[in-house]
């Protein structure tokens, strides 16, 4: 019997999982990026050296070769070349508007506006001109409109910063596009996790509270799930979510979901990226749920049965901590707490001792990645762990 031929969208560590299972079931496995080091590629039956945003491309390729799947599983960039290559195909997708729409930055907000959600203000464009036309001294974030990762990401207080910071953001995008939203007062942390969509319908969604770095509180640090803090709103948040999927039409795929209640206990969907997040975060939702995130995500777009099942932890809380260095220097170690070593249930460090870092800017920076079990009775001591970030050790 012919195998099936799944076409991956990357070959990155965060990747991984979903390529081993595909290999497991007996998929015929394709990686495709612009990055041939990257070690998705040695598991791959056949790798091939192109980007993954080049959608053309990647569609011609997967023409020749007739596969049967694409994904995209935790790489926002290439979200929307899986989309289109499965629309194009006749393939099990998101749906190539839905994620093109959820993937861009002034797209979504534009969506958000135009279906009724709270968004804040915002303005987007190519050249400096068309956003201080806009501009009016207020708070604001300034990021890339098609970028990952935290990358290109300022705040902003003040028209000097926004000329000074635009060209730093601009050069992230591959767009070349900017957007400015008005910087929105948090209650709390951030609300954050993943779901994942079945033929248009939320089948599973678990969500938590995202801190960020105690160096930059615009990048990612820890996500703790299920909630602490947000627990008497996470059905009105889980609603909104709901009914953006409904209204934006996305079909079959993960999303990575991120939420602001403000002071004033609004919710605004800051994003609903049309993947799975990286940094560990499927893994997560496995040791919390025994959802696995990267099998489903193989088996529904290949069209086979998906299973909805799976349990909310009670008694205890699951968090993964994004290692970085708050400042360069050359990495001694990793500080984990005596009280947390027994509770590591995964742990992945990137760079041996000795290997010169940089300062957490970026995912780029990343220096590993640790997923701990917390029992109620030390979620205080960690969260006081978290505050003093003191994991990375440099010289």
């Amino acid at each position: 019997m012919k195998k099936k031929k799944i076409l991956f969208l990357g070959g990155a560590f965060s990747q991984i999982p979903a390529i081993k299972y595909a290999k497991e079931k007996g998929l015929f496995v394709i990686t495709a990026d612009y990055l041939p080091e990257n070690p998705g590629h040695k598991l791959s039956d056949e790798y091939y050296n192109i980007s993954t945003i080049e959608k053309e491309k990647i569609l011609e390729l997967s023409q020749k070769l007739q596969i049967d799947a694409i994904s995209a599983y935790a790489s926002d960039p290439s979200a929307p070349t899986a989309a289109y290559v499965s629309d194009k195909m006749g393939l099990i997708g998101g749906g190539y508007f839905a994620v093109t729409t959820l993937s861009n930055k002034s797209l979504f907000r534009q969506f958000l506006q135009d279906n009724g959600f709270l968004c804040p203000r915002f303005f987007s464009g190519k050249n400096i001109d068309e956003i201080l036309t806009n501009y009016i001294g207020f708070k604001g974030i300034i990021k890339p409109v098609d970028s990952s990762g935290s990358k290109g990401i300022y705040t902003i207080s003040s028209k000097e910063e926004l000329i000074e910071k635009f060209p730093f953001s601009k050069n992230y995008s591959p767009s070349g596009s900017v957007i400015l939203e008005e910087y929105i007062e948090r209650k709390g942390p951030q609300i954050h996790g993943e779901g994942f969509v079945l033929n248009g319908e939320l089948i599973f969604i678990l969500l938590g509270d995202q801190v960020f770095s105690t160096i930059n509180d615009l990048i990612p640090y820890s996500t703790t799930i299920p909630s602490y803090y947000h627990q008497d709103i996470m059905p009105d948040v889980i609603k909104i979510i709901k009914e953006a999927i409904k209204k934006v039409g996305y079909q079959t795929g993960g999303i990575n979901v991120e939420v602001i209640r403000d002071v004033n206990d609004k919710l605004f969907i800051l994003e609903i990226g049309a993947r799975n997040g990286g940094n560990f975060m499927p893994q997560l939702e496995f040791y919390a749920t025994g959802f696995d995130l990267a099998k489903v995500n193989v088996d529904a777009l290949i069209g086979d049965e998906v299973p909805s099942k799976h349990f909310i932890p009670k008694g205890k809380y699951y968090s993964q901590v994004i290692l970085h260095s708050k400042k360069a220097g050359s990495l001694v170690g990793i500080n984990i707490p005596n009280e947390l070593k027994k509770c590591i249930c995964e742990k992945t460090i990137y760079y041996s001792n000795g290997t010169p870092l940089n300062k957490y800017t970026n995912s780029r920076d990343v220096v590993g990645v640790i997923i701990f079990e917390i029992p109620n009775n030390i979620l205080e001591s960690y969260k006081n762990n978290l505050n003093q970030n003191n994991w990375v050790i440099v010289s």
